[in-house]
């Protein structure tokens, strides 16, 4: 292929490489996915807090999170879960979907 006036060459692999083959597996039960994943605003309104309390919560450690880079935290359901039982709410109160509604 002719490119700007460069030709570009097909990578080519060194002897012996294998080729790279990946499989499509359904995540098992109880792990996170990006349909239960909440945002820190998510977090925040549900809570009736400011979203910087809910980076203070996760700066403690008392708020479990993933990190996907330098600012930006996603929230697993299960961990506003386990949030809840530690801090002493009630099991009634309804965790919110991700979408904003509440679950019935």
């Amino acid at each position: 292929m002719l490119h700007a006036g460069f030709l570009i060459l097909p990578k080519q692999k060194p002897a012996g490489e294998k080729e790279m083959t990946t499989q499509s597996t359904h995540p098992p039960p109880g792990t996170w996915n990006a349909r239960n994943l909440l945002t820190v605003p998510e977090v925040a309104e549900w809570a009736r807090v400011h979203p910087k309390t809910v980076y203070r919560w996760i700066k403690e450690g008392k708020l479990e999170a993933i990190q996907f880079g330098p600012r930006t935290f996603r929230v697993p359901e299960d961990a506003i879960g386990k949030f809840l039982h530690k801090t002493g709410y009630s099991k009634t109160t309804a965790l919110p979907k991700p979408n904003g509604r509440e679950q019935s």
